[in-house]
């Protein structure tokens, strides 16, 4: 031991290294000082790095290692200074030169790892380009910066924009973690709160019907993470009965994860309700049209609407042989002649055209038949009071224009037989005044004959002057002096019936016949027989009235009025023949006349 301190510490052999300097106390003071102040620096060095790579714990690995190695060395070199100033007063050379074999091991490893890291450090870049990048990156960042602000401003406006538009809106947006417990809402309805509704689950928030069923679809939607919706009804604190629909989409975190759900609720209470009256007034509607249509049935009134290109879209109460879609889809061009559209379509387009209404009364042919209608065309209007088209009501006045031209025609009938009834009635007055001995026996006759003529006249009356038919045209002639059912009389023939014309003449000679028989014939005695018979060929009617079982019948010397009525009167009236033969055994009496007089 004691060999080992002597061999560090020096020997009595040695001597100090300022004995070297003669003690020279400038050389001395300079050495000493030097090695102090340099060991003072060498320690200061690491210990700075250690405080820098105490605070950097960031820097690990080789880089670390090597920065421990430069400590190392350093402390080295500090050593060997201070060994030096040592051997300025104690002869301590070998420790000297253990110390110095120490720093040279440290410096050789130290230069070693210098030399091997040296490529990696000549890759670092220079401080001029470190600095233009790093003027580059607080540009870039800048930049960036400007970016970040706008797009915050552009996310706050549109956030903003998003609260606008959904306040006051039937919308609300809530979000719930994977506990359903709410974090967000904006917009509530239903009477909730948001500041206590947040942090609360939905079986805390609703009833408990709604809450399973909404819990019951979020759950799903966390599971699969697709999107789901459904329809929702509950009682609100307000009270009532609330519906909504409900749109539920899952949210997820940074890695992808889902961590809950983000939902939107819509409230549907008013449409509902809106649906509802709607509803009611549909139904109202259609109750309504359908007595429309039930008043309108069988009536003459037939309602259309058409569009703007005049086609038909619906129609209630078509005319007769027509149907509903005979006219819907078509146009007039398609339904009417060009004569008929010509008077038709220049109205409607002009109605579309003004927006005024207006009535025409047009006669047209539909469907092969020749018709009469009163139309009044109006407008038709959307909401906006813009003209789509047109609606008209179309009466059918066919047969009222009918009956209207029967009536002119009946009252010129009327005033033609008036004249020539008149004219009849005067010929027949002066006839019977001249064959007439008394005013007595004037009156009786022309009362008799007036009373025939008024007989046909009720025939014809009650058979609205259409014609007579011709067996009640002879009852009635011989109801005047006989029971219709007497069996002296005998009356038949085929069914017809004569015109009004043919009935008022061949009345006036039924009556003329029935009073001869009456007075003279074989109506005058009990056991007197009467045949009143008509046959009808293709061209003739032949009306053939036989006596039988009277008086004997003697020829008159002269010729009596009936007979004169019977040949010059009723005869061309008739377009005919009248033969009347006066045989012993009964009168008999053709007359004959063409079959035009037949009534069709």
């Amino acid at each position: 031991m004691a060999e080992i301190l002597e061999y560090l510490f020096g020997a009595a052999s040695f001597v100090p290294h300022g004995y070297c300097l003669l003690w020279r106390p400038d050389l001395v003071a300079l050495h000493a000082i030097s090695d102090a102040a340099i060991a003072l620096a060498y320690i200061a060095i690491p210990g700075a790095l250690l405080v820098f790579l105490r605070r950097r714990p960031d820097i690990r690995g080789n880089s670390r290692r090597v920065a421990y190695l430069f400590v190392a060395f350093i402390l080295a070199c500090a050593a060997t200074h201070m060994a030096a100033l040592v051997t300025l007063w104690w002869p301590a050379y070998g420790a000297q030169g253990l110390i110095k074999a120490a720093t040279a091991a440290v410096s050789i490893a130290t230069a070693i790892v210098i030399w091997l890291a040296l490529p990696k450090l000549l890759a670092i870049p220079p401080l001029q380009d470190l600095e233009r990048a790093n003027e580059h990156l607080k540009k870039e960042n800048r930049q960036l910066n400007r970016q970040i602000g706008r797009s915050r401003r552009e996310i706050n406006s549109i956030n903003d924009r998003f609260e606008m538009a959904l306040t006051g809106s039937s919308i609300s947006i809530f979000t719930q973690d994977t506990d359903l417990r709410y974090t967000w809402i904006h917009n509530p309805r239903f009477g909730l709160d948001p500041a206590r509704l947040v942090g609360e689950t939905d079986r805390e928030a609703f009833s408990p019907d709604a809450a399973e069923e909404m819990i019951a679809l979020k759950q799903r939607v966390m599971e699969t993470g697709d999107p789901a919706s459904t329809h929702i009804a509950f009682e609100s604190r307000d009270g009532g009965t609330v519906y909504f629909d409900l749109v539920v989409h899952p949210t997820h975190d940074a890695e992808g994860v889902v961590d809950g759900v983000v939902c939107t609720a819509i409230d549907m209470t008013e449409k509902n309700l809106y649906e509802i009256r709607l509803m009611s007034l549909a139904d109202k509607l259609a109750e309504a049209n359908e007595r429309f249509e039930k008043a309108l049935d069988g009536s003459l009134i037939t309602v259309f609407e058409q569009t703007r290109d005049l086609k038909y879209v619906h129609v209630v109460n078509p005319p007769a042989g027509t149907s509903v879609e005979h006219f819907v889809g078509k146009d007039d061009w398609e339904l009417l002649s060009e004569e008929d559209c010509l008077k038709l379509v220049p109205a409607k387009k002009r109605v579309m055209e003004t927006g005024e209404s207006t009535v025409l009364e047009i006669d047209m042919v539909l469907e092969g038949q020749q018709k009469n209608y009163n139309v009044s065309i109006d407008p038709a209007r959307d909401r906006d009071g813009a003209i789509t088209g047109v609606i008209g009501t179309a009466v059918d006045l066919t047969h009222k224009r009918q009956n209207e031209r029967q009536m002119h025609l009946v009252m010129r009938e009327l005033t033609h037989r008036s004249k020539n009834l008149l004219a009849v009635i005067q010929a027949m007055a002066r006839q019977t005044a001249a064959r007439s001995d008394t005013t007595e026996a004037f009156v009786e006759s022309f009362s008799a004959r007036l009373q025939a003529m008024a007989a046909s006249h009720d025939l014809l009356v009650s058979q609205s002057w259409y014609g007579a038919d011709l067996r009640a045209l002879v009852i009635a002639h011989l109801g005047q002096s006989i029971d219709p059912n007497s069996p002296q009389i005998d009356v038949h023939g085929p069914p017809r019936s004569i015109s009004a014309d043919a009935a008022q003449n061949l009345g006036l000679a039924l009556h003329e016949l029935t009073t001869n028989a009456a007075k003279y014939g074989a109506l005058s005695v009990l056991d007197g027989k009467l045949t009143v018979e008509w046959e009808i060929s293709e061209e003739t009617v032949r009306l053939t009235w036989t006596e039988t079982g009277g008086p004997e019948v003697v020829e008159p010397e002269r010729d009596g009025f009936g007979r004169m009525l019977l040949e010059r009167l009723v005869a061309p009236a008739l377009d005919g023949e009248v033969t009347i033969d006066f045989a012993a055994s009964g009168v008999r009496c053709v007359i004959a006349f063409p079959t035009r007089h037949l009534a069709s």
